[in-house]
């Protein structure tokens, strides 16, 4: 065939993986800019996000480790995963946050952000507001109504919230409004990371009184709001945990005494929405990362290390994760230890959705007010 139709080109552009299409930005002129367009980029996400193609990232170490989850199934019990030759230098690199293939990254103590797309290999420095200090709560989201995807940190005591737009390319401060309890800052040099849904990121905690806390950071007003956790919630010296697994909201509740809770909020915002489901009391810190490609297993991240659950069974297997290194003749290939804090190393683990998404985003909303 000598000519195909541009929409069916596009149609047929859009299933492909982001390597390919970056490999075949050099079949012609044209396809560059077809490939770089806003309108391409943002339908090749949905289809992406519709096809479930994401990858398994880890962080907390010299480099960023990666493999793709389609690739792997319950019958493996080792997943080896290769580095992404992060194109800065750095000691230590952990994830604060995904949304739609962009990592917000910070390095060694906080001294530079990133954000950073895996698929691309595109990674922009962020310049630093201000003083820097030594802990920070974090967040990378994307607001929808405004075209515009932000970083938010916030520092002991948490009464100001600094606040990155990628789509200006700036920083603005706001007063919090609200106080995190000052032992949620406990550990100086392991960052906490919110929750992305909804145009929000979101936080829990247990307060001073003991009670279970969500705290909610809108992206667009810029303010927070608290949803209420379920009536029934373990409360008292927990460590509770929140996710996000097939567009809901998750709470895990890890009492010290051993009784755990797993709960879902099918309904965002919606208090009697929320679903108590008992979980097995071997796991701690839990969170779920996702399905595999069949989507008939459970990615369980657990303090202990990752776990695969089948859907149909429940049978639970635990799978050692590695990564491979490459140096001057050299292929090294390491077991990763996940829930064991060496200093301020914390290796974990999480999902990213592949995507084209430039981290030099310019948003095509014109009336973006300053808040």
């Amino acid at each position: 065939m000598t000519y195909l139709p541009p929409d069916l080109v596009d149609k047929i552009l859009w299933n492909l993986p982001v390597k390919s299409l970056c490999r075949f930005k050099c079949v012609s002129k044209k396809w560059p800019y077809l490939i770089s367009d806003p309108h391409f980029v943002k339908m090749h996400l949905s289809r992406t996000q519709t096809l479930g193609r994401t990858r398994l990232l880890a962080d907390g170490m010299w480099d960023l480790f990666s493999v793709d989850l389609e690739t792997e199934s319950y019958n493996d019990d080792k997943i080896t995963m290769l580095g992404l030759n992060f194109p800065e230098e750095c000691f230590w690199i952990t994830c604060i946050g995904s949304c739609n293939g962009l990592l917000g990254l910070a390095t060694e103590f906080s001294s530079a952000l990133f954000v950073y797309n895996p698929s691309t290999h595109e990674c922009k420095q962020i310049a630093r507001l201000g003083a820097r200090t030594s802990t920070y709560l974090y967040g990378f989201g994307y607001a929808e109504s405004i075209d515009d995807y932000k970083l938010v940190k916030i520092a002991d005591p948490g009464e100001i919230v600094e606040v990155y737009s990628l789509g200006k390319n700036s920083w603005t401060s706001v007063k919090s409004g609200f106080l995190f309890p000052k032992k949620y800052y406990k550990m100086s040099f392991l960052v906490k990371v919110g929750v992305y849904l909804n145009g929000a990121i979101h936080w829990v905690f247990e307060d001073l009184d003991g009670s279970c806390v969500i705290a909610a950071f809108d992206l667009v007003e810029e303010k927070f709001k608290t949803l209420s956790p379920p009536e029934n919630v373990l409360e008292g010296d927990c460590n509770y945990t929140l996710g996000v697994l097939g567009g809901y909201l998750y709470l895990a509740a890890d009492k010290s005494d051993g009784l755990k809770q797993f709960c879902v909020m099918p309904e965002y915002g919606v208090k009697r929405s929320w679903k108590i489901i008992w979980m097995h009391k071997r796991f701690s810190k839990l969170r779920l990362l996702g399905l595999l490609n069949n989507s008939q297993t459970f990615l369980l991240m657990t303090k202990e290390g990752l776990v695969f659950q089948d859907a149909k069974d429940k049978k639970l297997k635990n799978v050692e994760v590695g990564v491979m290194y490459q140096g001057v003749g050299i292929e090294q290939y390491n077991a990763v230890k996940f829930g064991t804090e060496n200093g301020w190393f914390e290796p974990d683990l999480y999902v990213y959705t592949e995507s084209l998404v430039s981290p030099e985003y310019k948003s095509d909303f014109k009336t973006q007010g300053n808040h």
